[in-house]
């Protein structure tokens, strides 16, 4: 939430800038880009055999691509395919008995909208769908049994994009998402990316 209202603070003070022009069409077209920021995963330690709740956080990064139309000057919508990695992992007890959960990687398929503060500034919300895919190890007197799972879940998120060129933007983004079986993560990502 501490992200959300300096998201927030910070597309009242770019409306806030004057602009010769606001024209949603400047956000247009096909983008690639690539992210790195904190990926915090919450669950529930009974899926690693113990008991309560447990969080981890790590460095993740990712990459994806998208397409945004301008539907009116003030209105912007898109879609975005996304792959994000982390080495995310967690311990609970001792070799002998204990668990441990390892976070592999996340697809994400999502729809967004945006509008444009300045002719430069770009402030979006997404919503969309994700998978995200965990070894868990499970050890019982020093035998060990090892799953691997796909979790679906809903993401949603906001952001700002800021234009450095006519082609390249600087975005910064607080993501949240929630899977199965008591997972959910907060991510804090920033990047780099290019319009085509």
């Amino acid at each position: 939430m501490k992200t959300m209202r300096i998201l927030l603070t910070l597309a009242a003070t770019a409306a806030g800038t004057p602009a010769l022009a606001q024209d949603a069409s400047e956000f247009q077209g096909p983008r690639a880009e690539a992210t790195i920021g904190l990926d915090q995963l919450r669950f529930d330690l009974a899926n690693v055999g113990s008991d309560g709740r447990a969080k981890q956080s790590d460095l993740g990064y990712g990459f994806a691509i998208g397409y945004d139309a301008a539907v009116t000057p003030k209105l912007l919508v898109g879609v975005e395919g996304g792959v994000n990695l982390s080495d995310l992992h967690a311990i609970t007890g001792d070799a002998t008995d204990g668990g441990e959960l390892r976070q592999r990687r996340e697809l994400t398929l999502a729809g967004r909208i945006g509008t444009p503060l300045t002719a430069n500034t770009l402030l979006y919300g997404k919503v969309g769908y994700a998978n995200l895919q965990v070894r868990e190890d499970q050890t019982v007197a020093s035998v060990t049994d090892s799953q691997k799972r796909d979790l679906d879940g809903v993401l949603v998120g906001a952001g700002l994009e800021v234009k450095m060129t006519p082609t390249a933007y600087w975005k910064s983004e607080y993501r949240y998402t929630n899977y199965a079986d008591g997972y959910s993560s907060n991510k804090v990502l920033t990047g780099v990316g290019i319009r085509f």
